[in-house]
């Protein structure tokens, strides 16, 4: 973190994820993720306050983000039942 924070604005330690390697399964999210938004014109943020808006266009992202999260987590649990997440690191004050 540039400015060196360990907390965010309300007082709770800020943790990053434990790897910082690039690999497939990044490489991939961050495709399925960029193809997402060029398809719909929405990124996650601008989605939700677009559907607040009752745009029918970001009802249908959301509803597609929403069911791709799902299974993400139902393919995470098969792959490694009752494994933990890797712990998050906290970030070092400097």
């Amino acid at each position: 973190m540039a400015a060196g924070f360990a907390t965010v604005l309300i007082g709770i330690e800020m943790k990053l994820p434990a790897t910082r390697g690039i690999d497939a399964r990044l490489l991939g999210g961050s495709a399925l993720f960029g193809i997402g938004w060029g398809l719909a014109g929405f990124c996650p943020g601008p989605a939700l306050v677009a559907l607040g808006m009752g745009l029918t266009k970001a009802l249908t992202f959301v509803a597609a983000m929403l069911v791709g999260m799902l299974v993400f987590e139902l393919l995470q649990r098969r792959q490694a039942p009752g494994a933990a997440p890797p712990e998050p690191r906290p970030i070092a004050d400097d």
